[in-house]
């Protein structure tokens, strides 16, 4: 294993005091709290100054969506716009505890970064988070500009389940022309909801970051009662693997080959290429779970570098 991701475990491993309860074993609002403490603690510091970070609101159909815009250094009045959104499982992760990313990606991209506060499961199942997701698409791509966002140089991304959230959106906003994004960013994203790729099958009981048994806990909290494991694989919207992805943006995908998730991203990526959407795929040797949040590793870095070389040619 790469030394620094050794490291990296070992240190997570010590943070993790004996006996203390697993994520999966937590109220959601438990588990939220531990995560917003350990990112902050361990994850926020450093990092690019902003010309500016305030908070905003979006309107929604349930009502105002809590925000967060990040101005680069440079951006001038006018600047693309990247719609960002947090990972977690849908069910944890804030702009708080994205906020080192975040701050990263506006740097390198030169793109004002909007990272939603998206409705959490299981408070709210699906959809209503990707109702909150599709409704801050159409606002930027209709009234980007009073936030000094060019709606014509729009990109949307996220990680993890926010990845999927991404690709949700552009799926459901297919056939209107309001959000028009130029580019999409999906790094390790979770896009089939059946769990059974080759990944996760071989990926047997470790827990780095990511476990199985996580992973299900996850999906549990996400889905409404009384839908099925099954009905949700073949549910565009929640496995976006199983969607009509012509049409779709151009798209950077960025995962590790130590990630259950691994397998999500490789079918992805092929899924868009057999529809004719440019997809560009960058598998990073012993990377880990939501290793583009820990930049104590070189290989968070190189992703940000990447995903901003490519954002930079779609909104040039």
């Amino acid at each position: 294993m790469d030394p620094q991701v050794t490291q990296l475990v070992e240190m997570l491993k010590a943070a993790q005091a004996p006996g203390v309860p697993r994520l999966w074993e937590l109220p959601p609002a438990v588990a939220r709290h531990g995560a917003d403490t350990m990112f902050n603690t361990m994850f926020n510091s450093g990092g690019p100054a902003m010309a500016e970070t305030r908070e905003i609101e979006i309107p929604g159909r349930r009502g105002a969506i809590p925000a967060r815009l990040y101005v680069p250094e440079g951006a001038g009045a006018r600047s693309p716009g990247l719609l960002y959104l947090h990972g977690g499982g849908w069910v944890i992760g804030s702009p708080d505890t994205h906020d080192r990313l975040t701050r990263e990606l506006a740097a390198g991209t030169g793109a004002r970064v909007v990272s939603l506060h998206y409705a959490l499961a299981p408070e709210h199942p699906y959809p209503e988070g990707l109702d909150d997701c599709v409704d801050a698409a159409r606002h930027l791509g209709a009234h980007g500009d009073r936030l000094g966002i060019d709606p014509g140089r729009l990109l949307i991304g996220g990680d993890s389940a926010g990845a999927n959230l991404s690709a949700a959106t552009l799926l459901r906003l297919k056939a209107e022309p309001a959000a028009a994004f130029r580019g999409a960013i999906y790094i390790y994203g979770a896009f089939a909801m059946d769990y059974r790729t080759p990944s996760i099958e071989a990926w047997g009981d470790r827990d780095l970051i990511l476990s199985k048994s996580s992973m299900e806990w996850f999906r549990q909290q996400y889905l409404p009662q009384g839908v099925p494991s099954g009905g949700a694989a073949v549910d565009p919207y929640l496995s976006p693997l199983r969607g009509d992805l012509a049409g779709l943006p151009p798209a950077v995908l960025i995962v590790g080959t130590l990630d259950p998730l691994l397998s999500d991203s490789e079918l992805f990526a092929e899924a868009l290429r057999k529809a004719n959407v440019p997809a560009e795929l960058h598998v990073f040797p012993d990377g880990l779970h939501a290793f583009a949040q820990f930049f104590m590793l070189d290989m968070a870095a190189d992703a940000v570098r990447r995903i901003s070389a490519f954002a930079r040619a779609r909104v040039a």
